[in-house]
This record gives structure tokens, sequence and C-alpha cells, in this order.
């Protein structure tokens, strides 16, 4: 399957433990991220901090890994 994502789209790749919580429904830890990404200033890094301080309440109690990366179209060479 192929995504064709925008010019300067984040993609953000993620384990479930950043998005779910105990008695608390999925959609909202998405809706959270969501929200986070939307806010995105520019540096991953800033918004990489911000998505642990924020969605992270307390100690990890399971592995948690999130990669950011940000969409940039090459120019083709010409031979």
């Amino acid at each position: 399957m192929w995504i064709d994502l925008p010019e300067g789209a984040t993609l953000a790749l993620y384990t479930d433990h950043l998005i779910e919580a105990r008695g608390q429904d999925i959609e909202v830890g998405l809706a959270a991220v969501f929200a986070e990404l939307s806010r995105s200033t520019g540096q991953l890094e800033e918004t990489a901090d911000r998505l642990v301080e924020n969605l992270l309440l307390g100690p990890p109690t399971d592995d948690t890994v999130f990669a950011l990366a940000r969409v940039r179209r090459s120019t083709p060479r010409h031979p």
C-alpha cells in the first residue's frame, strides 16, 4: 500500500502506550496526539519533547517508543 504524504507533513510512528491508558478510551489518546502534532512549530525535537511532556503522565509502565519524520521531496537529478 502506498500513501502519498504532502510536502512538509509530519509522520508519527508510535507504540500503543503513547495513546493508551487504563480507564481512558483510545480515541482520547489519538486525539491528544493529533492535537500536539497540529501545534508543531517546525522543530521535530521540540514537538517530540512536548509529546512526552503532555502525553506520558507519570513514569511509563510499558515500553513507549515513537519517531517523528518530516516529509521532504528531493529534486530529481539530471544526468
